[in-house]
């Protein structure tokens, strides 16, 4: 069984056997009457299909049902088909413009092309090299999908195979013959393979595809590519165990999942310990299950040591906000947010409190739950509003990023020196690699009216970010590029106005902190520099 959230991301259009990028024939026109005729075996027999579909009326058969289900997965794999041509080939355009542009002299540059030049040098980006241009792509592509760059990031991987690797699975999934997943599984076991190897491949396959299942057509592809490469079997196994990693996301109802990737030596013994472990506990009255059990030793080892240890001292930073309102009025159903994961019981956060060194009040908008203000009583001017944009923004400011606060800097929207102020209108929190992205990749962000924030792509589109700590975007003009700007009192004004008023009637929120603790000694965030020619504001 294939489980997505568990199966191994080691997918690498490097180990496709792709031309230089600039040079590939398929993705460059020819002539005016060949790609006309390109255009149209893609996209001719899809609007037939689709004809086909509305023109049939409303369904009155359960067999004519089946047939328009066939049709539909047939239009699926056409759209899978197009939309990995028109990937390939808009990344191959890019391309083309960078490696027939004439290098830049600097007395020639405008000062925005001056600024760029310089945040590049600084981030050691070459911003003509594929990489660079496929990321920045992938990173419009995704906005373009709303899906997310890691997403995108497949998809442009399953494109790039298709048009460069393997045109006879591209010609069979455009024609609707085979599904989406077959032609996957296909490119997919394409890597390390010479071109005579996959043509081999795509003609063993392709005639199973047309009416086998998925799983089937992926197994044959994998023993195809293990056969073909006997051995590159240690190698291959030698480069896995370099990918160990472990990294985590998020379930509902205030659950998680941490994913471990290493040796199956290792991964064994993980568990023939932790089912060990299970095994010595022999309490008649726990009534937890064995997966409990093990669940809560696994914990127990990582955060607190073993049973038979002291533990380590190092603790998690946890900050949590507990809408005070809500907790008096309904503490039963009322939810805190737990940053970088969302909403959580009550109880659990409450319980997080307890032993919590710091408490920082913050200020909410009563309408749309958006962060105005935090208290001003633990740290200097610089500090406070680095509270107020973990507060505010919650994450990463970049179109679909959820990298946390933690893992963010504090960043301006309009440049330092081109006359941008550092205060809360003017900053944003940013991970390293979106900052690259506005600095030296071309993206532009704008500050609007509503609080909202406007995001354009180096090649046109807009996408609008709402901070993260708003909840109610009813009075948020997020349609429109502009909008009036909404007068709203000064926090000040509201602190005075909410000290008149009793606890149920403001919309008070407090802000529970775990610092680091390293050795019994809080651990501050560093303090970094600016770098040159960027609009990166001090931590």
């Amino acid at each position: 069984m294939t489980n997505q959230y568990f199966a191994s991301d080691d997918d690498n259009e490097n180990r496709l056997p792709l031309d230089p990028p600039g040079t590939r024939g398929e993705s460059q026109s020819s002539s005016f009457f060949a790609d006309h005729l390109i255009h149209q075996m893609f996209f001719g027999p899809m609007k037939k299909l689709v004809d086909e579909l509305f023109e049939a009326g409303p369904l009155k058969d359960p067999g004519e049902g089946l047939v328009r289900l066939q049709k539909i997965q047939k239009l699926l794999s056409m759209l899978d088909a197009a939309r990995a041509v028109v990937m390939a080939d808009s990344v191959e355009l890019v391309a083309q413009i960078y490696a027939e542009e004439p290098i830049a002299k600097p007395y020639l540059e405008s000062e925005q092309e001056r600024r760029e030049r310089l945040s590049a040098n600084y981030y050691a980006v070459d911003r003509a090299s594929d990489q660079i241009i496929t990321s920045n792509f992938v990173a419009e592509s995704a906005i373009a999908l709303r899906e997310t760059t890691k997403k995108a990031s497949a998809h442009m991987f399953f494109a790039k195979g298709l048009r460069h690797a393997c045109p006879q699975t591209l010609l069979a999934l455009a024609a609707g013959q085979i599904t989406p997943s077959a032609a996957r599984a296909i490119v997919k076991n394409a890597q390390d393979l010479s071109e005579e190897q996959i043509n081999l491949m795509e003609e063993q396959l392709l005639p199973v595809a047309a009416t086998a299942s998925d799983d089937t057509v992926s197994q044959r592809a994998r023993r195809f590519h293990d056969r073909s490469n006997p051995e590159q079997a240690t190698a291959r196994h030698e480069e896995a165990a370099d990918g160990r990693k472990v990294t985590s996301w998020d379930l509902k109802d205030g659950t998680g999942v941490i994913k471990l990737v290493g040796p199956i030596t290792n991964v064994r013994s993980i568990m023939n310990t932790l089912d060990y472990e299970t095994t010595q506990h022999t309490d008649p009255k726990d009534t937890r299950t064995k997966a409990q059990l093990m669940a809560d030793i696994f914990c127990d080892a990582l955060i607190s040591g073993w049973p038979t240890t002291n533990g380590t001292p190092l603790r998690p930073r946890v900050v949590v906000t507990i809408p005070a309102l809500q907790m008096l009025a309904n503490p039963k159903y009322a939810l805190a947010d737990l940053e970088g994961h969302g909403p959580i019981p009550m109880a659990l956060a409450l319980q997080l409190a307890k032993d919590a060194p710091s408490i920082i009040p913050v200020l909410t908008d009563p309408f749309s739950g958006a962060v105005m203000d935090v208290g001003r009583k633990r740290y200097k001017p610089t500090r406070v509003l680095k509270e107020f944009l973990r507060a505010r923004d919650q994450h990463c400011c970049y179109p679909g990023c959820r990298r946390t606060a933690d893992k963010s800097e504090v960043d301006h929207v309009e440049a330092w020196e081109t006359g941008g102020h550092t205060n809360r209108e003017n900053t944003e929190l940013l991970c390293k690699q979106h900052q690259m992205f506005k600095h030296a990749l071309g993206w532009k962000v704008i500050n609007r009216p509503d609080g909202t924030k406007c995001w354009r792509t180096p090649h046109g589109l807009n996408a609008l970010v709402v901070p993260g700590s708003v909840e109610n975007v009813e009075r948020l003009d997020h349609v429109h590029n502009h909008c009036p700007e909404r007068k709203v009192a000064s926090p000040a004004d509201l602190r005075r106005l909410l000290g008149n008023l009793s606890l149920r009637d403001e919309e008070l929120h407090i802000r529970v902190e775990n610092p680091r603790i390293i050795d019994g000694n809080t651990e501050l965030d560093p303090q970094e520099p600016d770098p040159p020619g960027s609009g990166s504001a001090a931590a």
